[in-house]
């Protein structure tokens, strides 16, 4: 049973992270509502408090675009833990979510590890949505925010690749395991289209 107004909580996240999102393809709201939507797909078949999770999906973004310093990980754990106190969750309902936040990046080099398995869920609906089709397009679409070249896209796309493996609940794994051919042969096709125009660029005439 759901401690509190749950409906009335998750209304308030989705808004929150709607107005705190990126007006973005690569980072927008549509990327956090795909992440819910997976991790609420395997919250179901792992057994995990659905609220937790669902909260912690609309929230785990909401920190990027705005950080300074720190990870935006940490700036979103904080916003997340600032308007879950009012909505009138407990400290430990909060905490709970706020653990989920921090941990669900695969790309922070001080990242702690997801201990509970509703932060395993969101740590694996993250990289889901790094690894199906929409996630190699939003490959390019960083490049293109970053400024960077086709160089960095390949190296990006390789890097994805790797990540298939990178899976902590069993449904997880399964996913993304019927995604691995999908991605195999996009980067191996990617790599071998740049190929040919890198050899072309460097021929002396």
């Amino acid at each position: 049973m759901v401690p509190f107004d749950f409906e009335k909580v998750i209304l308030e996240c989705k808004e929150y992270s709607q107005n705190m999102s990126p007006k973005d393809l690569h980072h927008g709201f549509e990327h956090c509502l795909r992440v819910k939507n997976y991790a609420v797909e395997i919250a179901k078949r792992e057994n995990a408090d659905f609220w937790v999770v669902e909260i912690a999906a609309y929230l785990h973004d909401v920190g990027r675009g705005h950080e300074k310093t720190e990870y935006h990980t940490t700036t979103s754990a904080k916003l997340a833990n600032s308007l879950l106190r009012k909505l009138g969750l407990t400290e430990k309902e909060t905490q709970r979510v706020v653990h989920c936040i921090e941990t669900h990046s695969r790309k922070t080099s001080n990242r702690q590890k997801p201990q509970t398995i509703e932060a395993k869920v969101l740590y694996d609906a993250d990289g889901l949505e790094m690894i199906g089709a929409v996630g190699m397009l939003r490959t390019g679409l960083s490049a293109q925010v970053q400024n960077k070249d086709w160089k960095h896209i390949l190296k990006k796309a390789k890097w994805r690749l790797k990540i298939k493996n990178d899976f902590l609940t069993s449904s997880g794994k399964k996913i993304a395991k019927r995604r691995e051919k999908l991605i195999t042969i996009f980067v191996h096709q990617l790599e071998s289209e740049l190929e040919k125009t890198q050899q072309q660029k460097t021929i002396k005439l």
